[in-house]
């Protein structure tokens, strides 16, 4: 960084973190500040002076279970402690690692939003819950001063949290790659109980592809295909989508999205002779 101009401005921030250790604080009570402060360290312990994942993974939870006097809990039961920690000082927290690095993610208000969202089968209602007031939002996002970071999640009930300095909420990213991809998912799952991740995820490209303004997106389903990749169901997803595709233009928006509904059509008609026809779905 200090061989390059355009770092000029925030190396200071830098050198002060990592070279001398003077993390930073957060305006929160003084025990949550010590708990981000071991993350902190942990941070510095790996991007910077180089300690292997496990060793620093270890040196933090151990200095976690003693802030807490916690010393023989378990990895689960130490999250559980933590998360009610904020909690009780006013704080939504999640802790555990997001790509392979811990990190806790700590924000003040989460609102629910319906969003009335339309499908090539009618228009339906997705809740989104958006996430703000955030104090810390793990390590890519602490390593980057704000400049990258996660966007989101899906809670263990499928609803999806959205952090919202990191959407904008009026474009395709937000409108068609989660919202329509997401509630097309929520459909499915519902008039095809049965139906498997692979089918999932097809539906759903499909649906992206047919609403999207963007000749781009087809191009990154065709990068992601890989049927080698068994256990990735978007991977396979995209695979299928890379051999429909094949005789498509792919400089001719209007031909990808009518091809995808045309693909949708005929999938549906298979789901239905596999699963059977449902009548309770709610779609308008």
């Amino acid at each position: 960084m200090r061989e390059h101009e355009e770092f000029k401005d925030i190396l200071p921030a830098y050198v002060a973190i990592f070279e001398n250790c003077e993390y930073r604080t957060f305006e929160i009570p003084d025990m949550l500040n010590d708990i981000l402060r071991l993350y902190q360290i942990y941070y510095r312990d790996i991007f910077y002076c180089g300690l292997p994942e496990a060793k620093a993974a270890d040196k933090l939870l151990t200095e976690l279970r003693a802030l807490l006097n916690m010393p023989d809990a378990e990895e689960e039961l130490l999250a559980e402690r933590l998360q009610t920690v904020f909690e009780q000082n006013g704080y939504h927290a999640l802790f555990g690692k997001t790509q392979g690095y811990y990190g806790p993610y700590i924000w003040k208000d989460t609102v629910p939003t319906v969003y009335r969202v339309e499908l090539p089968g009618g228009t339906a209602e997705y809740t989104v819950n958006i996430l703000n007031g955030f104090v810390f939002r793990s390590w890519m996002d602490y390593l980057t001063f704000g400049r990258y970071g996660t966007g989101g999640w899906a809670s263990p009930d499928g609803t999806i949290n959205c952090i919202e300095q990191a959407y904008d909420f009026e474009s395709e990213r937000f409108l068609v790659s989660l919202l329509k991809h997401e509630a097309q998912h929520t459909v499915d799952m519902k008039q095809f109980p049965g139906i498997t991740p692979d089918e999932l995820e097809y539906r759903a490209k499909l649906v992206e592809l047919h609403y999207s303004g963007n000749l781009g997106l087809l191009q990154k389903f065709l990068s992601e295909a890989d049927e080698s990749k068994t256990n990735d169901s978007h991977a396979i997803a995209s695979a299928r989508i890379k051999t429909e595709f094949t005789d498509t233009d792919q400089m001719n928006l209007s031909g990808i999205q009518a091809r995808a509904l045309e693909l949708l059509n005929v999938h549906t008609k298979e789901m239905e002779e596999k699963y059977g026809k449902q009548t309770t779905v709610s779609i308008d």
